[in-house]
């Protein structure tokens, strides 16, 4: 079980050299579709519109870690609050390339390398105390499906918009799942299944809550997920992309006061 902050509180645990290039080494081997016909952002359109949080917000979008780690040291050093480098250049440079991901102008290499950045300027931000969690969210793959590499995203991209993620692993079974709820008490638990075979398995996970009188919300998504597929149960609920699954967490977070 592994738990990501992306640098949000005390005893953050970084994507380490070995595991980022193997994310990507994976990634690279799937296939991918083309870049989607008509309306599309440019990463330019997306950074912020002054320095010094345009170029760190830029060096994220480009998966840049050294730049990162150097620019927030440097305006650090020049009197910037951490905190504001944070949230108006770092996360803005990985919501930039999260919307380009979602319109398939990005690709997993590019959302692993600026999770990796993220967490260099991060580092150089000092206490970031003020920025508070949204709330802890489970993540795992249905039992049977080994694919991570959706699941990786989702991690990032979900990390970086505020949560504290736990991430339960591949082919996770609704005993786990259960279990883990209890333990960690998220606001949500996601799925993710590539594989049509095992997609019933969140169907068992969602029956399970239910049965134990336990109310969070099952957010399922990947190939084998549709919404009506997530509509079977009161509980389940369906996310077309990563930027979808934000929006509804947010709505929860924002439900249960956060």
């Amino acid at each position: 079980m592994r738990a990501f902050t992306l640098g949000f509180e005390a005893g953050k645990r970084f994507l380490d050299d070995h595991e980022i290039f193997e994310l990507i080494e994976e990634g690279q081997k799937q296939e991918w579709p083309m870049p989607v016909e008509g309306p599309s952002s440019t990463l330019g359109g997306l950074l912020p519109g002054i320095e010094p949080f345009r170029a760190i917000a830029q060096s994220v979008a480009s998966g840049d870690v050294e730049a990162a780690a150097s620019l927030v040291k440097m305006a650090v050093g020049e009197g910037w609050d951490g905190l504001i480098l944070a949230t108006d250049g770092l996360l803005k440079g990985m919501d930039a390339i999260s919307i380009l991901y979602n319109q398939k102008q990005a690709y997993v290499p590019e959302i692993l390398l600026a999770a990796r950045a993220l967490d260099a300027g991060l580092e150089q931000c000092g206490d970031l105390g003020a920025l508070e969690s949204k709330g802890t969210v489970l993540i795992h793959t249905a039992d049977g499906d080994l694919h991570d590499i959706g699941k990786n995203i989702v991690t990032a991209i979900v990390a970086a918009n505020g949560y504290r993620v736990i991430d339960l692993g591949t082919s996770v079974d609704s005993g786990r799942v259960l279990e883990a709820v209890r333990v960690d008490r998220p606001i949500a638990v996601l799925g993710s299944s590539l594989m049509t075979s095992t997609r019933s398995a969140f169907l068992e996970t969602a029956d399970l809550l239910a049965k134990e009188g336990i109310e969070v919300p099952l957010i399922i998504g990947g190939g084998a997920i549709d919404g009506a597929f997530a509509s079977q149960r009161e509980n389940m609920r369906y996310a077309i992309d990563p930027r979808a699954l934000v929006e509804v967490l947010d709505a929860i977070a924002r439900a249960k006061g956060k």
